[in-house]
């Protein structure tokens, strides 16, 4: 929690003296005139304890004792379900606040209370009282408080920004406590053991788990506000941080070429190209992919289809060029000529890195039975034994 603290303005005393106007002859001297201004201190802003107070309650009826021992002075009487503050811990006693006193109690003769962190569903107003009172505090949408331990029946207790107010269990929900983003298409199932899954989630899809559960190989998870499970080696955990949802074409494609061409900044949209770029001057060249995200129909193309990967992989291949060649392209140029061997349908550059990509594990034919048509990538030339060893040894940084 962020606290504001205000500036202290110290006191100043301001004289301002008025002189006295001019004797004549003769003439008495008088008294100065002065004002007195005093700049009043601007009180500090009170600093809010970013969590409640540690929350025991009593497990029977008992005294509590002026210190840590039965023989000494008993206090005020606990009643068993009390609540009781924590003040500090010695052995097996604890020191508690109840009825104005602090006093102590044997530790194994009260419970410490859980103070879970909730989340609000919905934009929340926060009551004095179970189910009724003035609005002591509002919780947005999203955000969250922390319990402070008590409870009365579906209503719980929480602490926002140091005030306390209560609220319906059925409006908050735990937190997400990680994030695991899937590889490819994951079956989601109703539950840890069934075997008929609800839905499938499509791949580069980042969801959170409340819980942290897992059972027989599956993780408990959140997907589309509905809670399931998943197998646990179908997904990867991410950062906490990174935004629920299908991951946008430019970020799937990133991820997908982040072996090679990892922090190459990617632009992707419906009406754009293919193409690599390196541009700027010797020891501040600056690159590029942009990507078309439209199939041969004009629909949307996932970018992890083999069609879209083979592209991807294309264009990085690119760039892995303009690294080994030191961003010589004539040079670059001359070399991808020579070991492709006077290409037909286009520059030995783009062979090569056709070549390249399919070192790297592209697929550039196929059959897709949604859209019930073939497809190809690339240039349409092949790849001999010797265009592929040339092609490993550019990606791997070495010219051919």
């Amino acid at each position: 929690m962020r606290i504001r603290i205000l500036p202290l303005v110290l006191a100043l005393a301001l004289t301002v003296v008025v002189p006295a106007p001019a004797l004549g002859a003769g003439q008495a001297p008088g008294p100065t005139s002065s004002l007195m201004i005093r700049a009043q201190p601007v009180a500090t802003a009170k600093k809010v304890p970013a969590r409640p107070p540690v929350l025991y309650q009593a497990l029977k009826t008992q005294s509590m004792h002026s210190s840590a021992s039965t023989a000494s002075k008993k206090l005020v009487t606990a009643k068993k379900g009390s609540h009781l503050v924590h003040r500090k811990s010695k052995g097996s006693w604890v020191q508690v606040a109840h009825k104005g006193k602090t006093g102590w109690l044997k530790r194994a003769s009260v419970r410490k209370l859980a103070q879970p962190v909730y989340e609000a569903k919905a934009k929340l107003s926060l009551r004095a009282r179970p189910g009724s009172g003035k609005t002591v505090a509002t919780l947005p949408m999203g955000k969250s408080g922390q319990a402070t331990g008590r409870t009365s029946g579906s209503y719980i207790q929480l602490y926002v920004a140091g005030k306390t107010g209560w609220a319906s269990s059925s409006k908050l929900q735990r937190p997400m406590t990680a994030k695991y983003q899937t590889g490819g298409a994951t079956a989601f199932y109703p539950s840890a053991t069934s075997k008929k899954r609800s839905a499938t989630i499509p791949a580069d899809y980042t969801m959170g788990t409340r819980t942290g559960r897992k059972s027989g190989g599956r993780l408990e998870a959140e997907y589309k506000g509905k809670t399931g499970w998943v197998a646990a080696n179908k997904v990867t955990k991410v950062a906490l941080g990174l935004k629920l949802g299908k991951l946008g074409f430019g970020q799937s494609a990133a991820k997908n070429i982040a072996k090679w061409c990892k922090g190459v900044p990617i632009t992707a949209g419906r009406n754009l190209g293919d193409y690599a770029e390196a541009s700027g001057w010797s020891g501040n060249m600056k690159e590029s992919i942009t990507l078309g995200t439209s199939d041969f129909f004009g629909g949307a193309l996932d970018p992890n289809h083999p069609l879209a990967i083979a592209t991807q992989y294309h264009e990085c291949a690119h760039i892995l060029q303009y690294r080994a060649y030191d961003y010589d392209f004539t040079r670059m140029a001359k070399d991808m000529n020579r070991v492709y061997g006077k290409p037909r349908t286009a520059s030995g550059t783009e062979h090569m890195a056709d070549c390249m990509a399919d070192a790297m594990g592209a697929t550039r034919t196929g059959f897709d039975a949604a859209g019930g048509y073939f497809w190809t990538s690339g240039y349409g030339g092949k790849c001999t034994s010797t265009h592929l060893k040339k092609a490993k040894l550019i990606i791997a940084g070495k010219r051919a």
